[in-house]
């Protein structure tokens, strides 16, 4: 068997661990919360017994070991349940959701690296000048912000004051302008100062310095020898930096009432909805664990000193 072959196995075999572990933390925090939501469907003029059978129709009357293997070992077969709230199947409601929470992902993933490539190559080749100090600077500041006050911010400025974009929902390609500039901008700044640090390492090179010396253009020598080296540990962020997005979107589409699985997972915690909550959290800590795979075996491929780790 390759090293790349027992590399992708231990990294998967891992994976699979961690989703394990996320799912006792979360089930787990779930059941440390006050209150159950059969309380919350009802009132106090219910009585005992109509309260018992509602528990035992949605298993809330077994153990919390025995609940939680019951809903993995459905999890397992596919069957994420029926939400207590709506009693719609979660399955199904996370996947009329998801399709949303990924355009919004893809597309701040895309802005995110269509600004932050150039803009770092460009700090790079005019370090120490004005251009890079003042980049520097407003990547500085992106870092800094919450993303919902940025999210408040656009919406009061674009959607209120000027009525160029919608101000919440999904409407069409507008609608998710601002939502993804929201997600991108805060996570922009990474990318900008990695691109532009590997920039720099690559122009002190030796085989940098010999393609000048061989009177090779600047257009060239950045995009063939520079560049091509530079973007190797970008690649690999790329992957890694998706689950981030994934996380952070959340907050986002609760903002701008984006209807993906972040505004469905707010619902379902405020609602105490235990199977919606397990379910949306098990998606993303699959799409995580899938996401940090792909870029432990893109790493893995580019740099196999990682492979003996």
């Amino acid at each position: 068997m390759s090293d790349v072959v027992k590399y992708i196995i231990k990294r998967l075999l891992t994976g699979v661990l961690v989703v394990l572990c996320v799912t006792v933390i979360i089930f787990g925090i779930m059941q440390a919360m006050p209150g159950t939501p059969i309380e919350l469907m009802t009132d106090t003029r219910v009585s005992e017994e109509k309260v018992a059978q509602l528990e035992e129709k949605w298993g809330l009357d077994k153990p919390p070991v025995v609940q939680y293997f019951y809903w993995l070992g459905n999890i397992c077969k596919g069957d994420f349940g029926t939400s207590i709230t709506t009693g719609q199947d979660v399955a199904y409601l996370i996947g009329q959701r998801l399709p949303y929470t990924l355009m919004l992902t893809g597309a701040a993933i895309l802005v995110e690296y269509l600004l932050a490539i150039p803009l770092g190559l460009v700090a790079a080749v005019r370090r120490d000048g004005i251009l890079d100090k003042f980049l520097t600077i407003v990547m500085v500041v992106l870092w800094s912000m919450p993303a919902f006050w940025l999210g408040v911010l656009f919406i009061r400025e674009f959607a209120v004051n000027k009525s160029w974009f919608p101000i919440s929902g999904y409407s069409g390609f507008r609608s998710l302008v601002l939502p993804a500039l929201t997600l991108a901008f805060p996570a922009l700044a990474q990318i900008f100062r990695l691109t532009r640090s590997e920039v720099l390492d690559v122009m002190e090179e030796k085989h940098v310095e010999t393609a000048y010396a061989k009177g090779i253009s600047d257009r060239k020598v950045l995009v063939r020898h520079v560049l091509r080296n530079a973007l190797i540990p970008v690649t690999v962020t790329f992957f890694l930096s998706l689950p981030w997005l994934i996380g952070g979107s959340v907050v986002v589409e609760n903002v701008f009432a984006w209807p993906g699985m972040g505004q469905l997972l707010w619902k379902g915690i405020d609602k105490q909805d235990f199977p919606i909550v397990q379910g949306i959290v098990f998606v993303i800590a699959v799409l995580t664990v899938i996401c940090n795979l792909i870029g432990d075996i893109v790493s893995g491929i580019l740099d196999p000193r990682i492979r003996m780790e």
